[in-house]
């Protein structure tokens, strides 16, 4: 009996220590607020050793009333990470104590990100826009024919193991199941028309996808209006790309299915959406305009 409680508390112990909880002490600003998604976008300071002073999206602890807290609150908080080998890393903030309060400045709203006028709906067409494949070659969305096609955005200097890292995730996930259909492709975009040239998109994601032919990395360099037409039809909002510093830039983020006829037939916001779910909706969508 004692050997089989040991046995137990060992693998207990293994268990969790698979999975470690790595904490880290924040101090910022609440910015926005939504408590639809539990979450909260915060300008915090920078944490040594960790992460530089940004502006970026926070998960709150699901237990926290979220109405407690205004726009403009200084907090204390505890950021936690768990990372996971097959899967994105887990991330939330709890522990939040307001520590003050002050009026936002001008450059620190974000209420403008897009126009919400300008977001395509659900049957409405996506424009052509023309960026940059990794090879240094014009390519317009329009050049891969009457596909399916999933849209995701990056940026090649995202610190957050749970955003941009999250997507290519997802994403390398997904072309696994479709590989072998040359019906789907999956294109991925960086938004930052600043920096991420070719050759750095190429050096970051090119080893990830080398044999795979159904994704493409495309680089905004030097297509500034594509991409902000691009973006605010899709909805994703992002700001400080000229600022020249990557803690100023701040962004949502957005995925698109996008039918044969480029017409939307889904978005996925925020990075927890699952792509178990997203596989099943491309294969009825493939089954149902017979490229299955």
């Amino acid at each position: 009996m004692i050997k089989l409680l040991l046995l137990v508390l060992f693998l207990f112990s293994c268990s969790k220590q698979e999975n470690p909880i790595t904490t880290y002490p924040f101090k910022g600003v609440i910015i926005d607020i939504f408590e639809d998604k539990k979450q909260m976008m915060i300008k915090h300071d920078e944490v040594p050793g960790f992460m530089m002073e940004m502006t970026m999206m926070f998960n709150i602890d699901s237990a926290i009333n979220l109405t407690n807290y205004e726009i403009g609150d200084s907090l204390n908080f505890i950021f936690n990470i768990i990372e996971r080998q097959n899967a994105p890393a887990k991330t939330w903030a709890n522990q939040l104590k307001i520590v003050g309060h002050r009026d936002l400045n001008e450059n620190e709203v974000f209420d403008d990100f897009f126009e919400e006028d300008e977001v395509i709906q659900i049957g409405e067409k996506i424009s052509n826009f023309s960026f940059l494949d990794m090879n240094d070659d014009n390519v317009e969305l329009s050049s891969y024919g009457e596909k399916i096609k999933f849209i995701s955005f990056i940026f090649s200097r995202c610190p957050m193991p749970n955003f941009c890292p999250a997507v290519i995730l997802k994403n390398q996930y997904l072309v696994n199941q479709f590989k072998n259909n040359p019906n789907i492709e999956f294109i991925i975009i960086s938004f930052d028309y600043s920096y991420d040239t070719p050759k750095i998109l190429k050096k970051a994601y090119g080893d990830i996808f080398d044999n795979y032919e159904n994704i493409h990395f495309l680089s905004s360099y030097g297509n500034k209006d594509d991409i902000l037409n691009l973006t605010m039809q899709a909805g994703l909002g992002f700001s400080g790309i000229d600022e020249g510093d990557p803690r100023d830039i701040n962004h949502t983020l957005k995925s698109l299915l996008i039918g044969p006829q480029n017409n939307l037939i889904d978005s996925f916001g925020g990075d927890s959406w699952l792509p178990k779910e997203v596989e099943l909706k491309i294969k009825n969508i493939l089954k149902v305009n017979g490229l299955d």
